[in-house]
């Protein structure tokens, strides 16, 4: 385990949560968050950790196209389609209570995936697009040498960007392809190279939090809307590097109550992710009928601590066992497999 990594999915979702709760604070209670304004940054630090994490899972290592594609779909697809089918199904009897911010629901590109004008019954899938936008780039380069694999889908992220500067914004699927958002891949793919040919130092990581974290609160102070990878995508490649530079300080250090939670949080960020809408929005019903949305401090923190608690118990409960059953079938496969294998021999 990479426990930089663990705690930064754990940062990232939290933010996330806690934006969100803010725009349900905004709706039904006086918003005592309506100061912050940077948790979408929470998406861009997601992207960075996806980028890298590939690069380490398949480093040394031989793998195909497919193979990794495969990977990558068993292990997010179940709990997506898991979820998007019981957001389906309040979708069907409560449509109001779906995507309450307005705009159309997509349900045929909630389950593909596919771009769409529409919303996804999880809104937050828009995220999975792109995550699966990345796999298909970085996969097809597979095939090349060590270094070679890691610079061409840099380049080809480069290409796309500039297309999308050139061309200037207009169709929904030229937009998607195009999306600076793609550059926050690049930046975790960019992190795993200097990771490997730079040694931990805690002086500099904490020096490069630190400034990652004043230019945050910097933005946040003075409400800045600014380019998303000047505004959000920099910061959080500093944030990033300066972590996976204090590695050997998490990783050495006695175990504390932040990093247990942090540690929690991380193993739980993507059923965190893709169910805390669903805490919200019934939370958010609850709590007004009882009369508690004018109590905005009150509010907003039980919408939190809902989240990451019925985040974690998704996790136990449904992403678990469904990673355990793909694993399960898998083996099982393999096993069958190498039975025909000898039957034939």
């Amino acid at each position: 385990m990479i426990y930089s990594v663990q705690y930064m999915r754990a940062i990232a979702a939290l933010l996330v949560v806690i934006h969100h709760a803010a725009w349900k604070g905004e709706q039904y209670s006086s918003n005592p968050l309506s100061w912050f304004h940077i948790g979408g940054i929470g998406v861009d630090l997601f992207f960075i950790i996806s980028g890298y994490i590939m690069c380490y899972t398949v480093d040394q290592k031989k793998v195909d196209f497919l193979s990794f594609i495969k990977a990558r779909f068993l292990r997010i697809i179940p709990l997506y389609w898991a979820l998007t089918t019981l957001a389906l199904g309040i979708y069907l009897f409560f449509p109001d209570k779906v995507n309450s911010s307005g705009g159309s629901t997509n349900i045929i590109s909630s389950y593909t995936l596919f771009p769409a004008e529409g919303k996804y019954l999880i809104n937050n899938g828009w995220t999975l697009s792109y995550e699966f936008l990345f796999y298909f780039i970085f996969s097809a380069c597979l095939t090349f040498n060590s270094l070679i694999k890691y610079l061409i889908p840099c380049f080809i992220i480069l290409l796309l960007v500039l297309l999308g500067w050139l061309i200037g914004e207009g169709h929904y699927l030229i937009d998607f392809l195009t999306s600076e958002y793609l550059l926050e891949f690049m930046f975790g793919i960019l992190a795993f190279y200097f990771s490997k040919n730079i040694r931990n130092n805690f002086y500099y990581g904490a020096t490069l939090i630190s400034a990652s974290i004043a230019a945050i609160v910097f933005v946040n102070v003075n409400n800045l809307e600014l380019n998303r990878t000047i505004q959000y995508g920099i910061p959080s490649f500093t944030f990033f590097l300066g972590m996976l530079l204090m590695e050997s300080r998490f990783k050495n250090s006695n175990p504390t109550l932040l990093g247990s939670i942090l540690k929690s949080l991380g193993d739980s960020s993507y059923s965190l992710y893709l169910f805390h809408p669903f805490s919200l929005v019934a939370c958010s019903i609850a709590l007004s009928r009882f009369g508690l949305a004018d109590y905005g401090v009150i509010f907003v923190g039980v919408l939190v601590l809902t989240s990451l608690i019925s985040g974690h118990l998704c996790y136990l409960i449904l992403e678990k066992p469904l990673v355990k059953l793909v694993k399960t079938n898998k083996s099982f496969k393999r096993t069958k497999n190498s039975w025909l294998l000898l039957l034939r021999r």
